[in-house]
């Protein structure tokens, strides 16, 4: 059964009996001149990630970005961690390229500019294993500050880690942003904007979103804000003084409610 599928590539779930043993396995396929062709065994990801740079060199960078936050969503899920730090890594050179890729785009540049940038051919060459994964050097991120927000875009909470930084020019970009993906960010399409050289990370833990603003790379510190989510929900202190916000229009502060200073020491600055 064809599964996953968007343009020519996607996966195939195969299940059967063997030995007297019922098996689940997944092929990754590539259609080639009208036909399926199997390119490799066991693998969720890479199809996503390739389907994710063929976005690309077609102009169509929401559903690239789109992609490439499926492609490590499907990875973490498996537990495929260095794979997904990977694709995480691969989010980041995007974004760092978005001006380059408009570049292209505005120029209508020739598919073999597009392919260089995308980087295709390694993204190939994976899929039929004919070069290992690289693995990135992972690097703990800059913080800058830490929000919480409605949909609105409605501030809850502010803290941040860094004193000398804009927070009228940067909140007023990120607002900018907010409201062009402010369906993909509420649909968990993306987790990710870039803004300068700052990266927003974006994590809804409803009916509220969490933002940390970095430098340096995504993926540890999607972790963080990952973990702060689940800890504040579970919180009934910080929970329930979030919720109270809302209503009195009173932001919360670093230490109150006391216990939101204890999680982020943990989580943030350890």
């Amino acid at each position: 059964m064809l599964t996953d599928i968007t343009g020519d590539v996607g996966c195939v779930k195969v299940e059967g009996l063997y030995q007297g043993r019922r098996f689940t396995d997944y092929l990754t396929v590539l259609k080639h001149e009208g036909n399926w062709v199997i390119i490799n065994k066991g693998c969720r990801h890479e199809p996503k990630l390739l389907q994710a740079k063929l976005a690309l060199i077609q102009m169509e960078f929401k559903e690239a970005q789109h992609l490439l936050t499926q492609a490590q969503r499907v990875a973490e899920l498996y537990g495929i961690t260095r794979t997904a730090q990977k694709i995480s890594s691969e989010h980041d050179n995007y974004l760092e390229k978005l001006s380059e890729w408009k570049g292209l785009k505005e120029r209508d540049a020739p598919i073999s500019e597009r392919l260089k940038l995308a980087s295709v051919e390694g993204a190939l060459e994976r899929l039929q294993r004919k070069s290992p994964l690289e693995q990135p050097e992972l690097v703990e991120e800059e913080p800058i500050v830490l929000l919480i927000i409605d949909k609105s875009g409605i501030s809850y909470f502010n803290y941040p880690f860094k004193e000398d930084w804009d927070f009228e020019w940067l909140f007023s970009s990120f607002m900018s942003a907010f409201n062009t993906f402010c369906d993909e960010i509420f649909s968990k399409s993306i987790d990710r904007i870039r803004i300068g050289e700052n990266i927003i990370l974006i994590n809804p833990v409803e009916p509220f979103l969490t933002c940390y603003v970095i430098k340096g790379q995504s993926y540890p510190a999607l972790q963080k804000l990952t973990r702060f989510n689940e800890v504040i929900r579970e919180n009934p202190e910080i929970w329930q003084a979030l919720n109270k916000s809302v209503n009195t229009s009173e932001m919360l502060e670093f230490d109150k409610p006391p216990a939101l200073k204890t999680v982020i020491n943990d989580i943030f600055t350890q």
